[in-house]
């Protein structure tokens, strides 16, 4: 009896310590090595607690090395998911992934070569070739940067919508709509700071990620830069809608950062 009991631990133990669950938390949290063993655990794990998990498992392991720029490790945990699970959901999706990640393999991270003979014939030629590029460049002379960064933006929003990839790109699709200027005396202007007829695009995109995502917590800070574009658009009757939007989303607030510092910006408009 003991021993049926010690094995019934043994397999909870098993269970428990392979777990999907934990290895989301493990990424979420930035810890992307240690979520990397516990999925590969789980999907090595023959025991049939994990087994409904370990579509999900490579479909999580290659998301991490697309983050870590390991764009082959991706492509391999994908086409292993599609032959093991061919009717899983992660199969699914992952058919459609490997075709856009295969056409910026020119920006992978090493790979693990494992027959001796080939890593000595690739070093005798990294020995010659030292001062070749590992990364290829890419000149955007005469590109409108700004239409090509919302174009990508606009993908992620419309096919992962309700996501955080769908939060995260329309905020850095406002970002790149409030522009930037490159560095030096004669950089050039992006965006906002370079064209006005960026100022309405940009309120627009705000006002749909709004909508889609209400209790975004970034959403006054976008707030006061689009009073900020429009301040230095001197726009100042919509510099003052936009300070005054902010202090009503946060009117029963005490201590709001973005509430103080649209009343005090709102005491000095017009310079």
């Amino acid at each position: 009896m003991r021993l049926v009991a010690w094995a019934f631990m043994a397999v909870s133990f098993v269970a428990y310590g392979q777990s999907y669950q934990k290895a989301e938390m493990l990424y979420e949290n930035g810890l992307l090595a240690e979520a990397q063993k516990e999925l590969i655990d789980v999907v090595f794990s023959g025991s049939q607690g994990v087994a409904a998990d370990k579509p999900k498992s490579l479909n999580l392991l290659a998301s991490i090395a697309v983050e870590k720029n390991n764009l082959k490790a991706a492509i391999e945990a994908w086409n292993r998911l599609i032959r093991d699970f061919p009717k899983s959901a992660e199969a699914a999706n992952a058919k459609t992934r490997i075709p856009i990640l295969s056409t910026v393999l020119g920006q992978v991270a090493d790979e693990v070569i494992n027959d001796a003979a080939a890593r000595i014939y690739l070093r005798s030629g990294d020995f010659w070739a030292k001062g070749k590029d590992r990364v290829f460049s890419i000149d955007s002379s005469w590109i409108a940067n700004v239409d090509a960064a919302v174009f990508w933006y606009d993908k992620a929003i419309a096919e992962f919508p309700q996501t955080a990839a769908a939060r995260l790109g329309y905020e850095e699709k406002m970002r790149a709509l409030i522009g930037w200027k490159d560095p030096g005396q004669h950089g050039e202007a992006h965006g906002t700071r370079k064209d006005k007829s960026y100022v309405p695009v940009l309120e627009a995109t705000f006002r749909e990620y709004e909508k889609a995502f209400p209790k975004a917590t970034a959403a006054q800070a976008f707030r006061f830069q689009i009073a900020q574009v429009n301040w230095r658009a001197r726009d100042w009757q919509r510099t003052r809608e936009w300070l005054n939007e902010i202090i009503e989303k946060d009117k029963e607030s005490q201590n709001s950062f973005y509430k103080d510092l649209a009343e005090r910006r709102l005491k000095k408009v017009e310079y």
